[in-house]
């Protein structure tokens, strides 16, 4: 059954009896910093950097329960993104719950968690032996989001992924992206490519493309800019391309509040050329983002 997910401000503490994947666990750093996540879909729902505010959308109307994506945060997109291939939409690890194996912080005063997802039965139809780990470090004014994969069967296992991030802005019409300029830009929908303009690019959609070929760590940064909050600054290893998202006035999916897809715009680094791992074989994505004041 699915029921509406719990604010990232609630109490972490468990029901009576075993604890509830949807309940927001909320980790404070050392330094003030703030994670927030929930062990269904292995979903880091909120981040504060230290002394700022939130960075990261969450939907108000979002659900959460066996079989439900939580709209907003990071959700997990594992082994299939969007509808490139025959599987389910953006994969079957976003929908159920995962195990907590690590939240606190850790020697460096961190907020630190580590989740782990194992195939069983319930990830059908996808057939194939696998382990993930996620792994979510909040400190100062950085986050950063680690996804591995192992491949634990005895044939090939090839997939595609993307940490789909939702970018909390003050406003679509004022927010600015700069990083992808220039660049040639492939419709998600299958209709095309185009050259993104010179200069920095709006945010507000319709807009669903991805951007293949950018270069991993600092080089390849793609910055968020937005007049109140500050810049949001999205840095990546191990995934080829990055994703940008926003519906458009009128265009949401039904779990996002009314008003709501005015409030973020989807920045995700993305792997869409398949990755195949022999028997034992490991791969490994990476996400940093940091948190600029504004200027």
């Amino acid at each position: 059954m699915t029921e509406p997910l719990a604010r990232p401000d609630a109490s972490s503490a468990p029901h009576d009896g075993a604890p509830d994947p949807c309940r927001p666990v909320r980790l404070v750093a050392d330094d003030g910093a703030v994670l927030t996540f929930c062990a269904h879909g292995g979903h880091v729902l909120g981040w504060s950097p230290a002394g700022g505010e939130e960075r990261l959308w969450l939907s108000r109307d979002t659900g959460c329960g066996p079989g439900t994506a939580v709209r907003g945060g990071i959700p997990v997109i594992w082994p299939q993104f969007a509808a490139r291939g025959d599987g389910p939409r953006h994969g079957v690890v976003r929908d159920r719950a995962w195990e907590v194996l690590q939240a606190g912080t850790d020697d460096r005063g961190a907020a630190t968690a580590r989740l782990r997802l194992v195939s069983d039965g319930t990830t059908t139809p996808y057939p194939h032996a696998f382990t993930l780990h996620l792994d979510a470090v909040a400190v100062g004014a950085e986050l950063s989001v680690r996804l591995w994969v192992r491949s634990e069967g005895t044939a090939p296992l090839t997939f595609t992924a993307a940490l789909h991030t939702y970018l909390r802005v003050s406003s679509t019409a004022d927010a600015r992206l700069t990083g992808l300029e220039g660049r040639t830009a492939e419709a998600n929908d299958g209709s095309g490519s185009t050259v993104l303009p010179q200069g920095p690019l709006p945010v507000v959609g319709p807009v669903d493309v991805a951007v293949a070929g950018v270069e991993p760590g600092t080089q390849g940064a793609v910055v968020l800019r937005d007049p109140v909050l500050g810049a949001t600054v999205l840095t990546a290893d191990g995934f080829g391309s990055r994703v940008v998202w926003n519906p458009g006035p009128g265009g949401a999916p039904g779990d996002v509040h009314p008003g709501g897809e005015g409030e973020f715009v989807c920045v995700e680094p993305a792997q869409l050329e398949p990755v195949t791992l022999s028997p034992g074989g490991e791969w490994t994505g990476c996400q940093v983002l940091r948190a600029d004041a504004p200027a």
